[in-house]
């Protein structure tokens, strides 16, 4: 008894301390750089002249539970010439637990960024699936693809974004003091206002380094998915103090499980 207790403690200690080492290894190391101010490639008149994102923009995150890094997401921004039409292309890309989890979405939204154009999305995991968003702005609908098959069709609004390019649009909103912003969403289901709460200015570490960020909270309460099964679901975005907003660490509540992403690389044509 005494022998079988001894070897307990004892596995759990190498446990432990095993943890603590991948903990150690997984800490987030971030290049970015805040600038108080930054430069913005010249566009045409009609396409919309972010003052957060850029085109040619990327930003590389770890994904971490329990301390422990479990995979990785980009995101990027760019600006395209289709046909002679200007069109935003934001796209994230990311994996986890070895390649099981990869999520693959790209969205097209007009050059004045207040209406979305398309949305795909490629999901593997245990419900993987394609999903495909097809936009109609004067018509106000749009129509919706279920691994390439059709699934239905819902209205819109004026100003009515996807879930990716939703994210950018966070960005742009003025957070210099606390309150709650709207805007709107579509998953080709249904659309509804999305609440930002913006709590306020705070300092973060990343690694070493402390940042000055700004919490907002979106709510969750209309999103599909797991968010609409827990009611507890919450979400929480840092993102920076500076002009450039960038997104420092996202925090995902499901459940009991916490999900955190920070910032590990981040890259813009208009930076030294």
């Amino acid at each position: 008894m005494k022998r079988a207790a001894l070897i307990s403690i004892i596995v759990l200690s190498f446990l432990a301390c095993l943890w603590l080492l991948l903990a150690w290894l997984s800490k987030t190391k971030t290049n970015y750089q805040p600038a108080g101010t930054h430069s913005t490639p010249s566009m045409p008149a009609t396409v919309y002249q972010p003052h957060s994102f850029t085109a040619g923009e990327a930003a590389t995150y770890k994904i971490k539970i329990a301390g422990i890094t479990v995979g990785e997401c980009t995101f990027r921004a760019d600006l395209l010439d289709e046909n002679g039409t200007a069109q935003w292309r934001f796209t994230l890309k990311g994996g986890a637990l070895g390649g099981i989890v990869q999520y693959d979405s790209t969205s097209i939204v007009n050059a004045s960024f207040n209406h979305s154009i398309s949305y795909h999305t490629v999901q593997k995991d245990a419900a993987s699936r394609t999903v495909e968003l097809a936009f109609d702005e004067k018509t106000l609908k749009v129509k919706r693809r279920l691994n390439g098959n059709p699934d239905g069709e819902a209205a819109t609004k004026p100003n009515t974004l996807d879930p990716i390019s939703v994210i950018f649009k966070f960005r742009e909103l003025d957070l210099t003091s606390p309150g709650t912003l709207t805007t709107h969403v579509s998953d080709g289901k249904g659309t509804f206002p999305v609440k930002v709460n913006v709590i306020g200015p705070q300092k973060i570490k990343i690694g070493d380094r402390e940042l000055d960020a700004i919490l907002v909270e979106p709510d969750l309460g209309n999103l599909r998915g797991v968010f609409n099964k827990d009611p507890e679901a919450k979400l929480q975005i840092w993102l920076s103090a500076k002009a450039d907003r960038v997104p420092l660490r996202i925090r995902t509540k499901i459940g009991r499980g916490n999900f955190i992403t920070e910032l590990e690389d981040y890259t813009r044509p208009d930076s030294d």
